[in-house]
């Protein structure tokens, strides 16, 4: 039984978050897409205009009919119904996280698991409209974290309706292209587990109906007419080359801007990540040389791509490849893949602190399964002009592996320290989340933020 002190505690704590997230989220300007979906609102205004409005579309340019639907929906209707909705799911998403991995019911962990919804790289959803992008990314997101969470629960702790929510979650969830690569294969490395253990789940079968669910996703995308004429289109207007590349050179250029954008675009996650995994070693004398080195080079990386911002030295290490790596190999393109390979490899090395090696084992196909969602935004011509919306996915997977290195500085007994130092970055992000809601123009001086050179 839960006790009820701790449960009302949470509940004020994850509302007073919420609270903050609808303060913001309410202030949000009307732009791009928004403007375009509130000029076009005859369209699809009412559910059933909605409906047959996003279904035409599944023969003409997307399979995302149940995304679709919602954003058009939100899209119609006042600001204040949108920043209620999102409010709702960041409280949902702390919920969940929680009940996934707050075990002991440690108030601290749950303090720290709102800091770090704090630190969601929230202006990735101003790329292409704000209400447009969240609904599109941010929402499905917290969908499928809510899914996951109760299919990974014991049995005994969950109610008969929650059942039904969360296959609704996770039919909306895998209905973006990313979502489902990753329900894909955290559903699939749970099955084989499954088996080699011998042993079955508390909730095994209801982990096989929640694959079954996302392989009907796959086949409803891969059947799509409309994303091949869609894919044609965006061919024309966005990247011409795309026509001529195979597949290998397309995950080439998945990989490389992907690579970009972890190392080069200040990304407070990543530079999260890699602070705790050093904090980490400090506390317990393990892995310093390692986990130095992997903080050394993010931010080595970010300071020359500052200098080179500032001042337009450097240019030579900075010429991105748009075609990829093995359509320009030069030096310093090889030279970046190698850096992407080595600090790839040290983040598998130094993420091992002496956890369980189930939950290690589970964080890095996690992380590979992020990483997996972005690189195959290669195979998409709209894979630089989608900006960075693409990276969401892999950036809330990187929180998640935040999570356990916290409590584990938690059992340290540094709960001041990892609250603090989780606080800092949550300020600096919302800082930078209300510039851009002003319309600051935060890009001239964080251009990895909002978009891929």
């Amino acid at each position: 039984m839960l006790n009820k002190k701790y449960i009302k505690q949470r509940t004020i704590l994850f509302t007073i978050t919420s609270i903050v997230m609808f303060i913001f989220f309410y202030q949000i300007p009307i732009i791009t897409d928004d403007v375009y979906n509130w000029q076009h609102r005859d369209l699809f205004n009412t559910i059933p205009s909605d409906i047959n409005y996003v279904i035409n579309q599944y023969g003409n340019w997307s399979s995302r009919t149940v995304i679709n639907f919602i954003m058009y929906f939100f899209s119609t209707h006042n600001v204040i119904y949108f920043a209620l909705t999102s409010a709702f799911l960041i409280f949902i998403l702390q919920l969940s996280l929680s009940q996934l991995f707050n075990a002991n019911k440690q108030i601290c962990l749950d303090l720290c698991l709102s800091l770090l919804v704090l630190i969601i790289p929230y202006p990735y959803f101003s790329t292409a409209g704000w209400i447009a992008t969240t609904t599109t990314y941010l929402w499905p997101i917290v969908a499928a974290v809510y899914s996951v969470n109760i299919t990974f629960r014991s049995a005994y702790s969950i109610k008969w309706y929650q059942y039904i929510l969360a296959s609704l979650a996770t039919i909306y969830a895998a209905n973006n292209e990313q979502i489902m690569i990753v329900l894909f294969i955290l559903y699939i490395a749970t099955i084989i587990i499954n088996f080699t253990k011998y042993k079955l789940f508390k909730n095994s079968k209801f982990i096989y109906l929640q694959f079954i669910f996302v392989i009907l996703d796959f086949a409803y995308f891969v059947l799509c007419p409309g994303n091949i004429a869609r894919s044609h289109a965006e061919t024309v207007r966005w990247f011409p080359e795309f026509a001529k590349l195979n597949i290998v050179n397309k995950l080439d250029i998945g990989f490389m801007t992907t690579g970009e954008h972890i190392l080069f675009g200040n990304s407070l996650v990543i530079l999260l990540l890699v602070s705790l995994l050093f904090l980490l070693s400090m506390l317990t004398s393990r892995k310093m040389v390692l986990s130095s080195i992997t903080l050394l080079i993010v931010i080595i990386s970010n300071i020359l791509f500052d200098i080179f911002l500032l001042t337009g030295h450097l240019h030579i290490f900075f010429q991105f490849p748009k075609l990829g790596l093995l359509r320009s190999l030069d030096l310093f393109t090889i030279l970046q893949f190698i850096i992407y390979i080595v600090f790839i490899i040290l983040i598998i090395f130094d993420y091992y602190y002496g956890q369980n090696k189930t939950l290690y084992i589970e964080m890095l196909i996690l992380l590979g399964a992020g990483g997996l969602s972005r690189v195959s935004l290669g195979l998409s011509p709209t894979n630089y002009v989608s900006a960075t919306r693409t990276f969401a996915v892999l950036s809330i997977s990187i929180l998640i592996m935040c999570i356990p290195v916290i409590k584990e500085i938690i059992k340290q007994k540094k709960v001041a320290l990892i609250i603090s130092f989780l606080s800092l970055f949550a300020f600096c992000n919302m800082l930078i989340f209300s510039f851009e809601i002003m319309g600051a123009n935060i890009g001239k001086f964080l251009p990895l933020w909002l978009s891929i050179w």
